[in-house]
């Protein structure tokens, strides 16, 4: 059937009892081909029976569909047609954008975005195709991080990226991205959230019971570090009593060298395992625990420790916020923190103040290890029964 396509007269056109079937446009060679699920799709005919999908009605405008249905054609007649890019599925595309899109890069952003893509999307659009999948494909599989709302943020820039890396020349396998105009599913949020003291003992004394992930919560108090990093410490990182992790695993991409002092030497000396990593991954010795396995873990140790409404980030807050209570200086305590990007500091400066404070950061942690020593050893806050 060949009708002259609208915005108004393709809202009307109503699904099949089962099926499918299609309206042509008699201005162009475009289809609309309209499923039993309500599902509308832009097509275009490529000879012989073979169509190649454009994309969803909504998703494309009319006008749109119409130029690329033109575009494919005149591809066609001059010979340069390329692979119907309607036939490649998610499961195809995902290591061809890993490959590409992360050459180069650091390596952690590389894994980040893998596990993202292969742990809440592959196995539910790993044999999609590309050019079938839509923003409410996508938001189903973030509805179910709704109660991890970070990671749910970090799963959608993650798909996003993808997205937009398909539409990109050489490649165009699909047209647009579903996700365009898509709000994200929340916000990056500056939390405030502090512990107290009485607090700070109870997620102590509850990560005692919760052996190599207790350990890595621990270390967290002890280091004011990011979780990312704790979770990738590794035995060939430290030399002479200093734990220096290597730039291309901190946040600002300069190395990190912090003092090893007992409470966290005794942190690590628990790990007893023959890996490279003092916390290694459960099913593979060669890679570290898993970033999207703190969730779970966080769960399970609210529960033990009776604290609630509190993210693992806010340790490093707290550790932070002590410190100038102990004494320690600012620019000491935002070293700790690995925080000297507003320095101005050039490549020479980094080599060269890299260990110029580790006296300082030692004097530092020194009283910030006596204060929880004491704190520990003044308050009876036994953790709750699971």
């Amino acid at each position: 059937m060949k009708v002259n396509l609208t915005d108004v007269g393709i809202r009307a056109l109503t699904p099949p009892d089962a099926g499918q079937y299609t309206v042509w446009d008699k201005a162009s060679p475009l289809g609309v081909r309209v499923s039993d699920g309500g599902a509308k799709t832009f097509i275009v005919m490529v000879g012989s029976g073979k169509r190649r999908t454009i994309g969803k009605v909504g998703i494309i405008t009319l006008s749109d569909a119409r130029v690329e249905a033109k575009r494919i054609l005149a591809e066609k007649t001059l010979g340069i047609e390329k692979a119907a890019a309607s036939t490649i599925t998610f499961g195809e595309a995902l290591p061809l954008f890993l490959e590409d899109n992360y050459k180069g890069r650091r390596p952690r952003s590389k894994s980040e975005a893998k596990r993202l893509l292969e742990k809440h999307f592959l196995p539910a659009l790993r044999t999609t195709l590309l050019s079938d999948i839509t923003d409410k494909d996508v938001g189903r599989q973030l509805d179910k991080l709704s109660d991890v709302p970070s990671e749910q943020l970090h799963a959608f820039r993650a798909i996003r990226k993808m997205l937009r890396w398909c539409t990109k020349p050489p490649r165009r396998y699909i047209s647009h991205s579903p996700l365009e105009g898509y709000d994200a599913p929340s916000k990056d949020r500056k939390g405030k959230r502090i512990l107290s003291e009485t607090e700070i003992v109870q997620v102590w004394a509850a990560s005692l019971q919760m052996g190599m992930f207790g350990g890595m919560v621990r270390l967290l108090f002890l280091w004011g570090a990011r979780s990312g990093e704790v979770a990738r410490s590794r035995r060939t990182w430290i030399a002479d009593g200093v734990m220096t992790i290597p730039g291309d695993f901190t946040k600002n991409h300069r190395d990190h060298a912090t003092p090893l002092l007992p409470m966290a030497r005794a942190v690590l000396a628990e790990q007893t395992t023959n890996s490279d990593f003092f916390f290694p991954g459960r099913w593979d010795a060669d890679t570290h625990f898993a970033d999207g396995s703190w969730g779970k873990k966080k769960r399970e140790l609210d529960k033990l420790s009776g604290v609630q409404k509190w993210q693992i980030r806010d340790i490093r807050r707290t550790f932070r916020s002590a410190l100038p209570k102990l004494g320690v200086a600012r620019e000491v305590a935002e070293r700790l923190l690995n925080h000297v990007s507003g320095e101005n500091l050039n490549d020479l400066d980094e080599i060269y103040n890299l260990y110029e404070f580790l006296d300082e950061k030692r004097a530092a942690l020194e009283k910030w290890e006596a204060y929880l020593t004491h704190l520990l050893a003044a308050h009876t806050a036994p953790a709750r029964a699971a």
